[in-house]
Formats: C-alpha cells, structure tokens, sequence
C-alpha cells in the first residue's frame, strides 16, 4: 500500500470530506465528531467485488453507531504472502493502521482527536489473532486498543466464541463490531484464479479494469 512507503503520498481525493463540515475543522458543526477511516490489509490476488462490499458492510456498521466513515484504503501485503503465513507477514499492519492515521493528520484534513482508522477483516483473519505465532500479541493487543476492528463474517463462523477464547479479543470486545452479510457473497480470489486458469469468464465478479490488466499481464495461466 501506498502508506506504507514514506515517499509515495496517501491518496485523499477520493475521502468524502465534505462530511467534516463546509467550514473546516474549525466548525461547530465537526467539533465533537469522530470520523472514521476503513484500512483492509489482504493479497486481493486480484481484487474482487467481495472485497469492495465488505467496505460497504463496514461503512453501514460504523454509520449506524453514530459514527461518520469518510473512506477506506486497501493495503495489499507484500509478495511473500502466502496464506499459512508466519508472524512477519502479519506484523506490518498496525504499522499500516499508525501511518495512515499519522498522514492524514499531518495533511490537515482533520485532526488526531477527530480521526479514527479502524481494520477491517474477514472472521477468518480475527481468528488467526489466536493462532500461535501469527501475530506479535502485545501489537493484536495496540490494534484493538488503539484502532478498533470491523469483522465480516465468514462461512457461518462462530466469531463470539472466537472472541471469548482469546484473553486479548474479550478485554476489548467492545471494539470489535462484527458484521454478518445480509446478502452472502461467494466470491473469492481463489474461485476468480481458478475460473481464470480455465478460460472462464469472471465478468461482473470484478471490475473490467482488472479483467483488462489479468489479461495484458497473462496472469493466473495453467503452468
């Protein structure tokens, strides 16, 4: 991700700031607030429509305690991800979380005390919080503290009980919000990589944009 980089700048055009109020940090109106940003780490090997819902899931959850989302950044892990990861591939993201946080408030469009950078992730990720030697605890232990969690339930998992077994997960509960899908959404990198690899059509299961660059790059190919 972008943020991650020192000399590459954070994206904010994209950041509904307008929703600080027309006159500036100043106003009356934003005083008080908290507004919230959405970070969502992951391979997005490629990225797929699922991946843009769970931002629209987590934007309805955190609107609907009262709190204001004015945007989200994806940040994709680097390319020695591999899913039974070791505790390095992990240890970056609250790095992430501090960054994007930190430039956001040296950018000016709203202050530490007003901004909240919450991670988004699937129940499968929340588990992996428990798995020995995944994660740094003391930095499972800042990101919830610190930042807060949206969790999207995934297949059916029991995230309450996930939660509870986990000393960290329980002592802040209340800074995890979890989600569950109104309308289930099956797809997955995985299922796009293999209807790839076999000459499928993935149209409307992500955007054309990625479809064109797959295709120019001859990604995802049989071996």
């Amino acid at each position: 991700m972008a943020a991650s980089k020192p000399d590459i700048a954070l994206p904010l055009d994209k950041l509904s700031l307008e929703c600080i109020g027309k006159d500036g940090l100043s106003s009356s109106e934003s005083k008080g607030k908290l507004y919230v940003v959405l970070l969502s780490p992951g391979s997005f090997n490629p990225p797929s429509y699922m991946h843009l819902r769970c931002f629209e899931l987590a934007r309805d959850a955190v609107n609907s305690q009262g709190l204001s989302v004015i945007g989200g950044y994806m940040s994709p892990v680097n390319d020695s991800y591999k899913k039974k990861a070791s505790q390095s591939t992990y240890q970056c993201t609250l790095t992430v979380l501090s960054r994007v946080k930190t430039l956001l408030c040296e950018s000016g469009v709203v202050t530490n005390e007003s901004l909240k950078v919450m991670l988004v992730c699937g129940s499968d990720l929340l588990e992996s919080f428990s798995i020995p030697g995944f994660w740094i605890r003391e930095q499972v232990k800042t990101i919830c503290r610190d930042f807060g969690l949206i969790c999207i339930r995934r297949g059916g998992q029991d995230v309450q009980s996930i939660v509870s077994k986990d000393d960290i997960l329980n002592e802040y509960k209340n800074d995890i919000i979890v989600v569950d899908e109104v309308v289930p959404n099956g797809i997955s990198s995985t299922r796009l990589r293999d209807c790839i690899s076999r000459g499928l059509s993935v149209k409307y299961l992500t955007a054309d944009e990625v479809i064109d660059y797959i295709k120019q790059n001859g990604l995802y190919k049989p071996e």
